[in-house]
């Protein structure tokens, strides 16, 4: 028996037939959810089993900075270089008063 098109729900016959994302597809339905441009295999990048295209595929952004151990040093560090220069900004100071 043939299976049934991801998009349009159709009969798939195996002359048009693309099997990609766990899905199968006609030729024709295999385009971007954005855009709509046809896709093949070479051209499509899948996100949560939908084919898109390479400028619409969503693209994850990280917003929390994670405190890596490499990062908690990179904190501590220029948390000590800070200090160091404010004292030495201020033994500089002393004596001078405020201006």
């Amino acid at each position: 028996m043939n299976p049934q098109c991801a998009r349009c729900g159709k009969i798939v016959y195996p002359t048009e037939k693309v099997s990609c994302l766990d899905k199968n597809w006609h030729k024709g339905c295999f385009h971007c959810e954005v855009c709509k441009m046809t896709l093949n295999m070479k051209n499509y990048k899948g996100y949560d089993k939908k084919p898109y295209c390479n400028a619409h595929y969503p693209k994850t952004s990280f917003t929390i900075v994670a405190d890596t151990p490499e990062n908690l040093r990179l904190r501590q560090q220029s948390e000590l270089q800070s200090q160091v220069k404010y004292k030495k900004d201020f033994e500089e100071s002393k004596g001078r008063g405020f201006l």
